[in-house]
């Protein structure tokens, strides 16, 4: 499953996962899932907690701030999250000129950039 945020407010402590996919996971609470921005491999995994609200709500709560501010991931930033089934996110990082963000050891975000701006061009043009 994957799904997209958009990072609105200045500090990201908390991040609320859809109600969807809270249903996937059919009733089993996980306490612990693991980030990994997905140029990366499996060389760096990120701790996070997960919390539920008394609505059900799901959450990452701490450890995600230290992902985000080893990203630096900002205000505007689209974040696309694909659970690998494993407790883990797999995060795609889009900073606010539409392009995958790209970090030392990422090979294919060059691509992914000027495919989004051909993108661009094209519904500029409409």
């Amino acid at each position: 499953m994957e799904f997209f945020t958009i990072i609105l407010e200045k500090s990201s402590s908390r991040q609320v996962l859809p109600d969807n996919f809270v249903k996937m996971l059919d009733g089993h609470r996980i306490q612990n899932m693991k980030l990994r921005q997905a140029g990366n491999g499996l060389r760096k995994l990120w701790d996070v907690e997960v919390v539920f609200d008394t609505d059900g709500s799901m959450y990452l709560d701490r450890g995600l701030k230290q992902f985000v501010r080893a990203y630096d991931l900002r205000h505007g930033y689209f974040l696309v999250f694909r659970y690998d089934g494993n407790a883990t996110f797999v995060v795609k990082v889009f900073d606010t000129t539409m392009c995958r963000r790209r970090y030392q050891d990422d090979d294919d975000a060059s691509m992914l950039c000027l495919f989004f701006l051909s993108i661009r061009l094209c519904l500029t043009s409409i």
